[in-house]
């Protein structure tokens, strides 16, 4: 019987989470994707959600290349939206957008990163979702396939 292929974290994310946790953020950045090749009906994802730390460390998570799960990776907004007004002609647009006063990030400025916690699948952690302990908040990302990441309260 075949079993679906389920998405893992590489080490290099792994460590990223690590390193992350126990700082202190600062401000959280939202990269999001806006495609305009049908000006009557614009779709837009949110590619990546960037941590910024007080000390100037971030955390970006982001998908992973294959696109079917989530990722932290070196991220430089610039170089990505260069690239991608290159390859798509305009037709595909990179926004940086302060997310720090939205509703879902606000509580969490000022705090903690305790936890990035992942789920583990015999040795390997799962890249479908994780959840973002910020002591009395927590958050969880996931990944949808045509809508990008999903941003939500976490509840345990």
């Amino acid at each position: 019987m075949a079993e679906l292929s389920v998405p893992f974290f590489t080490n290099e994310a792994l460590a990223r989470f690590v390193s992350s946790q126990g700082r202190i953020v600062a401000k959280v950045i939202c990269h999001l994707w806006q495609n305009i090749n049908n000006p009557n009906e614009p779709v837009e994802i949110i590619d990546n959600v960037e941590l910024q730390f007080v000390d100037g460390q971030k955390l970006t998570i982001s998908c992973n290349e294959a696109g079917d799960g989530l990722d932290a990776i070196n991220f430089n907004y610039a170089e990505a939206r260069a690239e991608l007004n290159e390859t798509f002609a305009g037709k595909i647009k990179l926004f940086a957008v302060d997310a720090s006063q939205t509703k879902m990030w606000v509580d969490v400025i000022g705090r903690q990163l305790i936890e990035v916690k992942l789920v583990k699948q015999d040795e390997y952690y799962k890249a479908d979702a994780l959840a973002l302990n910020f002591g009395e908040e927590k958050r969880e990302i996931a990944i949808s396939p045509l809508d990008g990441l999903i941003i939500d309260f976490y509840e345990e």
